[in-house]
């Protein structure tokens, strides 16, 4: 036991803020009052490699962009808070060369090709807990990779959770098709 406390007690990470700047123009494809991610910074644990590396953020869904107000955050909503965490753990990463599996990308091909060669190819969600959509946060990281002649997939994971008791977890494979 005290071998793991003394892992837990090294395990050095930093944390950079997102410029607002980077996170808007990541939203640009999405309307104004579809930009449900506010502000995002990015953590990465020393000697973890890929999975090492998390993007968090700070989230509100003041209305819904599809449907009147269910009063709690769903999967729907899931979906477009995973792709806005997600598409901005990727665009910073490939800006800053910290994936070598998307090396073949760099800041100004992801913004070409972040719609079309950015492929959700599965996703599971769930909720443990109604999750209050008005504020909430969220925490997206890889599993794993794996690159072929096509494209890289990325197993990647996503929860969200608000200051009480809502909770919501999923898993999504992405096909990240090649520029």
């Amino acid at each position: 036991m005290s071998a793991i406390l003394a892992d837990m007690a090294e395990d050095k990470f930093s944390v950079v803020d997102i410029e607002q700047d980077f996170l808007l123009k990541v939203l640009n494809p999405y309307r104004d009052h579809c930009r449900y991610l506010k502000r995002a910074y990015f953590e990465q644990h020393e000697n973890q490699g890929v999975p090492g590396m998390l993007m968090k953020g700070e989230f509100s869904i003041d209305r819904s962009c599809y449907i009147d107000d269910t009063g709690h955050f769903n999967a729907v909503e899931y979906n477009i808070c995973y792709n806005q965490i997600a598409y901005l753990h990727l665009g910073y990463c490939i800006k800053h060369g910290l994936i070598p599996e998307l090396g073949l990308y760099n800041q100004e091909s992801f913004f070409e090709k972040q719609l079309s060669h950015f492929l959700i190819a599965n996703i599971s969600s769930g909720f443990q807990s109604l999750l209050n959509a008005k504020h909430f946060y969220g925490t997206f990281g890889i599993h794993s990779l794996k690159k072929t002649s096509k494209c890289t997939f990325i197993k990647t994971y996503c929860y969200f959770y608000d200051d009480e008791v809502g909770k919501s977890k999923g898993e999504v494979m992405l096909a990240i098709l090649h520029p």
